[in-house]
């Protein structure tokens, strides 16, 4: 059985359910087990990566939060050098073309809108711990992530 992690940091407690939900269902169906760290509003996200300093990972920043936005958290894991090479999927409501450019370059590995139903999230999370992260190589187009009209 594969095993991934994923932290994810939104101060929306619907978003987390959602995300949670959807990550029971991928897990359940496609016998990978995901751990999931969530992350109210990210204020320990740097200290919960760096203790686990796992390769299989990926990072969901919302935006929009309280004490520190997902611009300020990339900005932090860009530049602390144990986790700077953690890959970062921006996830957010927002399809604003300035949010989107400023996360490519502050060091996004992607740009994700949040989808409005659930079948969509399964597909973007899927897509998350399917990627080769290990073989990465930062080359950002196309830098979003899922389909989206901008």
């Amino acid at each position: 059985m594969k095993e991934f992690t994923i932290y994810y940091a939104d101060d929306d407690d619907d978003d987390l359910f959602f995300f949670e939900e959807a990550v029971e269902a991928l897990s359940a169906k496609n016998r990978i087990e995901v751990k999931l760290h969530l992350l109210k509003n990210g204020e320990h996200l740097l200290d919960s990566i760096d203790k686990k300093k796992l390769q299989n990972s990926v990072v969901f920043l919302d935006l929009n939060m309280p004490l520190k936005s997902g611009f300020e958290l990339l900005q932090d894991i860009r530049n602390a050098p144990d986790i700077k090479g953690t890959p970062v999927i921006i996830y957010s409501t927002s399809a604003n073309e300035n949010n989107i450019y400023k996360s490519k370059k502050l060091g996004a590995n992607y740009y994700a809108v949040k989808p409005t139903n659930f079948t969509d999230l399964i597909d973007i999370i899927t897509k998350a711990v399917s990627f080769n992260w290990k073989s990465y190589r930062h080359n950002p187009d196309p830098f979003l992530f899922n389909k989206v009209a901008i």
